[in-house]
Protein backbone atom coordinates (compact mmCIF):
# COMPACT_ATOMS: atom_id res chain seq x y z
CA UNK A 1 0.00 0.00 0.00
CA UNK A 2 0.84 3.11 -0.77
CA UNK A 3 0.82 6.31 1.88
CA UNK A 4 0.68 9.81 1.16
CA UNK A 5 0.57 11.16 4.45
CA UNK A 6 -2.19 14.15 5.09
CA UNK A 7 -3.21 17.15 2.47
CA UNK A 8 -0.55 16.78 -0.43
CA UNK A 9 -0.82 17.38 -3.72
CA UNK A 10 -2.17 14.51 -5.39
CA UNK A 11 -1.70 12.98 -8.82
CA UNK A 12 -5.82 11.61 -10.17
CA UNK A 13 -6.34 8.15 -10.64
CA UNK A 14 -5.65 6.38 -13.66
CA UNK A 15 -9.42 6.01 -14.46
CA UNK A 16 -12.34 8.13 -13.12
CA UNK A 17 -13.48 6.47 -9.32
CA UNK A 18 -16.84 5.26 -9.24
CA UNK A 19 -18.31 6.69 -5.98
CA UNK A 20 -21.14 5.10 -3.51
CA UNK A 21 -22.01 6.95 -0.54
CA UNK A 22 -23.72 5.43 2.25
CA UNK A 23 -25.55 7.68 4.63
CA UNK A 24 -29.58 7.62 5.62
CA UNK A 25 -29.54 11.41 5.43
CA UNK A 26 -31.34 12.56 2.03
CA UNK A 27 -29.91 16.22 2.62
CA UNK A 28 -26.44 14.74 3.39
CA UNK A 29 -26.35 12.80 0.47
CA UNK A 30 -28.02 15.73 -1.83
CA UNK A 31 -25.63 17.86 -0.43
CA UNK A 32 -22.66 15.59 -1.27
CA UNK A 33 -24.17 14.74 -4.83
CA UNK A 34 -24.58 18.39 -5.48
CA UNK A 35 -20.98 19.24 -4.50
CA UNK A 36 -19.23 16.46 -6.49
CA UNK A 37 -21.57 17.36 -9.18
CA UNK A 38 -19.01 19.43 -11.09
CA UNK A 39 -15.55 17.12 -10.65
CA UNK A 40 -15.98 15.81 -13.69
CA UNK A 41 -13.20 12.67 -13.01
CA UNK A 42 -15.87 11.57 -10.28
CA UNK A 43 -18.77 9.67 -10.45
CA UNK A 44 -21.08 9.06 -8.00
CA UNK A 45 -23.08 5.46 -8.46
CA UNK A 46 -25.34 5.06 -5.55
CA UNK A 47 -26.45 5.75 -2.37
CA UNK A 48 -27.38 3.08 0.19
CA UNK A 49 -29.51 3.83 3.59
CA UNK A 50 -28.75 0.83 5.26
CA UNK A 51 -26.39 -1.77 6.34
CA UNK A 52 -28.36 -4.69 3.96
CA UNK A 53 -28.82 -2.05 1.28
CA UNK A 54 -24.72 -1.41 1.19
CA UNK A 55 -23.84 -4.85 0.76
CA UNK A 56 -25.89 -5.27 -1.88
CA UNK A 57 -24.94 -1.95 -4.08
CA UNK A 58 -21.26 -2.69 -3.08
CA UNK A 59 -21.89 -6.00 -4.76
CA UNK A 60 -23.82 -4.81 -7.96
CA UNK A 61 -21.87 -1.87 -8.31
CA UNK A 62 -18.33 -2.28 -7.39
CA UNK A 63 -17.42 0.86 -6.60
CA UNK A 64 -13.70 2.25 -5.99
CA UNK A 65 -14.65 4.19 -3.15
CA UNK A 66 -17.32 3.91 -0.37
CA UNK A 67 -17.99 7.50 1.23
CA UNK A 68 -19.59 6.52 4.66
CA UNK A 69 -20.73 8.14 7.83
CA UNK A 70 -20.56 5.64 11.02
CA UNK A 71 -22.20 7.79 12.99
CA UNK A 72 -25.26 6.45 12.87
CA UNK A 73 -24.84 3.29 14.38
CA UNK A 74 -27.96 1.58 13.92
CA UNK A 75 -28.27 2.23 10.15
CA UNK A 76 -23.87 1.32 9.55
CA UNK A 77 -22.45 -0.01 12.42
CA UNK A 78 -18.36 0.27 13.20
CA UNK A 79 -18.45 -3.80 12.71
CA UNK A 80 -19.88 -3.16 9.13
CA UNK A 81 -18.25 -0.90 7.99
CA UNK A 82 -14.55 -2.27 9.00
CA UNK A 83 -15.68 -5.48 7.34
CA UNK A 84 -16.38 -4.40 4.08
CA UNK A 85 -12.42 -4.32 3.19
CA UNK A 86 -12.51 -7.51 3.67
CA UNK A 87 -15.82 -8.82 1.69
CA UNK A 88 -14.96 -6.68 -0.78
CA UNK A 89 -11.21 -6.00 -1.83
CA UNK A 90 -11.95 -4.07 -4.59
CA UNK A 91 -13.71 -1.01 -2.61
CA UNK A 92 -12.00 1.33 -0.29
CA UNK A 93 -13.57 3.04 2.71
CA UNK A 94 -13.46 7.28 3.27
CA UNK A 95 -15.24 8.34 6.25
CA UNK A 96 -16.79 11.26 6.05
CA UNK A 97 -17.93 12.41 9.69
CA UNK A 98 -18.30 15.15 12.08
CA UNK A 99 -17.11 12.49 15.16
CA UNK A 100 -13.65 13.59 16.05
CA UNK A 101 -12.26 11.37 18.88
CA UNK A 102 -8.56 10.75 18.32
CA UNK A 103 -8.98 6.90 20.06
CA UNK A 104 -11.60 5.92 17.57
CA UNK A 105 -9.50 7.52 14.67
CA UNK A 106 -6.75 5.33 15.55
CA UNK A 107 -9.33 2.31 16.03
CA UNK A 108 -10.11 2.44 12.28
CA UNK A 109 -6.82 2.70 11.60
CA UNK A 110 -5.65 -0.21 12.96
CA UNK A 111 -8.52 -2.07 10.82
CA UNK A 112 -6.66 -0.48 7.70
CA UNK A 113 -9.34 2.23 7.25
CA UNK A 114 -6.88 5.12 6.58
CA UNK A 115 -8.84 7.81 5.07
CA UNK A 116 -11.48 10.05 7.24
CA UNK A 117 -12.04 13.11 6.96
CA UNK A 118 -14.44 15.69 8.30
CA UNK A 119 -17.90 17.32 6.83
CA UNK A 120 -16.45 20.61 7.62
CA UNK A 121 -13.39 20.33 5.09
CA UNK A 122 -12.80 22.12 2.26
CA UNK A 123 -14.55 20.77 -0.83
CA UNK A 124 -10.80 20.61 -2.33
CA UNK A 125 -9.68 17.83 0.73
CA UNK A 126 -12.43 15.97 -0.09
CA UNK A 127 -11.60 15.69 -3.73
CA UNK A 128 -8.15 14.82 -2.98
CA UNK A 129 -9.44 12.22 -0.28
CA UNK A 130 -11.49 10.80 -2.52
CA UNK A 131 -8.56 10.60 -5.42
CA UNK A 132 -6.50 9.28 -2.37
CA UNK A 133 -8.77 6.52 -1.65
CA UNK A 134 -9.08 5.72 -4.89
CA UNK A 135 -5.56 5.01 -5.40
CA UNK A 136 -4.84 3.37 -2.25
CA UNK A 137 -3.23 6.15 -1.02
CA UNK A 138 -3.91 7.65 3.06
CA UNK A 139 -5.56 10.78 3.32
CA UNK A 140 -6.60 12.82 6.28
CA UNK A 141 -8.28 16.34 6.83
CA UNK A 142 -6.58 19.22 8.18
CA UNK A 143 -9.16 19.64 11.16
CA UNK A 144 -8.40 15.23 11.73
CA UNK A 145 -4.78 15.57 11.46
CA UNK A 146 -5.13 18.01 14.76
CA UNK A 147 -7.50 15.66 16.10
CA UNK A 148 -4.73 12.92 15.87
CA UNK A 149 -1.67 15.28 16.93
CA UNK A 150 -3.07 18.96 18.53
CA UNK A 151 -0.57 21.14 19.21
CA UNK A 152 2.32 18.58 17.77
CA UNK A 153 1.75 19.88 14.44
CA UNK A 154 3.09 23.06 12.82
CA UNK A 155 0.98 25.13 11.93
CA UNK A 156 0.67 25.34 8.05
CA UNK A 157 1.18 22.92 5.61
CA UNK A 158 0.88 19.09 6.98
CA UNK A 159 4.28 17.43 6.50
CA UNK A 160 5.23 14.87 4.38
CA UNK A 161 8.38 12.27 5.53
CA UNK A 162 10.07 11.20 2.48
CA UNK A 163 10.19 6.84 2.68
CA UNK A 164 13.24 7.07 4.42
CA UNK A 165 12.32 9.50 7.38
CA UNK A 166 9.23 7.37 7.35
CA UNK A 167 11.80 3.96 8.13
CA UNK A 168 13.81 5.52 10.63
CA UNK A 169 10.65 6.69 12.19
CA UNK A 170 9.49 3.54 13.05
CA UNK A 171 12.91 2.21 13.98
CA UNK A 172 13.26 4.98 16.72
CA UNK A 173 10.06 4.64 18.16
CA UNK A 174 11.34 0.57 18.50
CA UNK A 175 14.26 2.56 21.10
CA UNK A 176 17.34 1.88 18.50
CA UNK A 177 19.87 4.30 18.63
CA UNK A 178 21.89 6.11 15.83
CA UNK A 179 24.51 3.41 15.71
CA UNK A 180 21.97 0.66 15.19
CA UNK A 181 20.00 2.32 12.76
CA UNK A 182 22.92 3.24 10.73
CA UNK A 183 23.76 -0.33 11.01
CA UNK A 184 20.23 -1.85 10.07
CA UNK A 185 19.74 0.56 6.65
CA UNK A 186 23.36 0.39 5.57
CA UNK A 187 23.82 3.59 6.41
CA UNK A 188 26.62 6.43 8.10
CA UNK A 189 25.81 7.18 11.59
CA UNK A 190 26.10 11.34 10.33
CA UNK A 191 23.27 10.48 7.51
CA UNK A 192 20.89 9.25 10.17
CA UNK A 193 21.84 11.93 12.57
CA UNK A 194 20.75 14.04 9.47
CA UNK A 195 17.41 12.35 8.58
CA UNK A 196 16.29 12.97 12.60
CA UNK A 197 16.94 16.63 12.14
CA UNK A 198 15.01 16.88 8.94
CA UNK A 199 12.37 14.65 11.02
CA UNK A 200 11.97 16.84 13.84
CA UNK A 201 11.87 19.67 11.45
CA UNK A 202 9.12 18.52 9.37
CA UNK A 203 7.08 17.57 12.50
CA UNK A 204 7.52 20.73 14.67
CA UNK A 205 8.25 18.30 17.62
CA UNK A 206 11.31 16.43 19.15
CA UNK A 207 11.22 12.68 19.56
CA UNK A 208 11.07 13.20 23.34
CA UNK A 209 7.42 13.61 22.59
CA UNK A 210 6.85 9.97 22.70
CA UNK A 211 3.14 9.97 22.40
CA UNK A 212 2.94 11.86 19.43
CA UNK A 213 6.05 10.12 17.80
CA UNK A 214 3.97 6.66 18.58
CA UNK A 215 0.64 7.86 16.45
CA UNK A 216 2.73 9.30 13.80
CA UNK A 217 4.52 6.14 13.10
CA UNK A 218 1.48 4.24 13.48
CA UNK A 219 -0.28 6.09 10.97
CA UNK A 220 2.99 5.65 8.57
CA UNK A 221 2.38 1.80 9.07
Amino acid sequence: MTVSLFRIRLNKPSRMPNVLIADNQYLTYKGLVATLSDITDIRIVGKAATQAELRQMIAQLKPDVVIIDHKYSDHFSIGTIKSIPQEFSFSRILILSNRQHKNEILDFINDGIINYVTKTCSLNELIQAIYATAKGEQFFCTVTAQTLFGDTLPSGEIPQLSPRETEILHLITEGLPNKDIAERLFLSVHTVKTHRKNIIKKLGFTFKNAAGLASMAQLLK
